[in-house]
């Protein structure tokens, strides 16, 4: 930066032009150099905030971008997973109902089968009792007589 740069009213804005104007300031007076410098420095600063601010905003729009992208993306997936839940709350009654539809008839058939056996079974079982009870009369008999035989066979010898 030269001095002649900072000489130059044209670059002041309106407050330090009044002030020079104010105070008669002349460009070659120090103070109206330094004013001119400090003015400059304050400008730089000032262009350097502004471009940092464009870069923060910049940065902070990608962020809010990436946030609000993930935000619509939890919401779909808990729009979904709230889909999931109603569609497994209602599959127990699904399932009993699918079961019980396709096991009833199976399972009558079955029962009404088991019975129809019992049915068919029954004098059977009364038969073999009774076959049971004449085996068991049978072998008494047959003890009783082969110990009055045995008896006999002793009193006589």
């Amino acid at each position: 930066m030269k001095p002649e740069d900072l000489l130059d009213p044209a670059e002041f804005p309106d407050d330090l032009k009044w002030v020079a104007a104010h105070h008669n300031l002349h460009p070659t007076d120090p103070v109206y150099l330094l004013v001119a410098w400090h003015w400059r420095r304050v400008k730089q600063s000032e262009d350097t905030l502004k471009a940092a601010i464009v870069e923060l905003k910049a940065a902070l729009d990608i962020r809010l971008e990436a946030i609000t992208e993930a935000a619509e993306t939890v919401t779909g997936v808990n729009e979904a997973l709230a889909g999931v839940q109603d569609a497994l709350e209602e599959k127990p009654a699904q399932l009993e109902a699918q079961l019980e539809a396709k096991l009833s008839h199976p399972l009558a058939n079955a029962l009404a089968q088991l019975h129809a056996l019992e049915k068919s079974l029954t004098p059977l079982a009364r038969t073999f009792q009774m076959s049971q009870r004449r085996q068991l009369l049978a072998a008494l008999l047959v003890g009783v007589t082969l110990g009055v035989l045995s008896a006999v066979i002793v009193l006589l010898a």
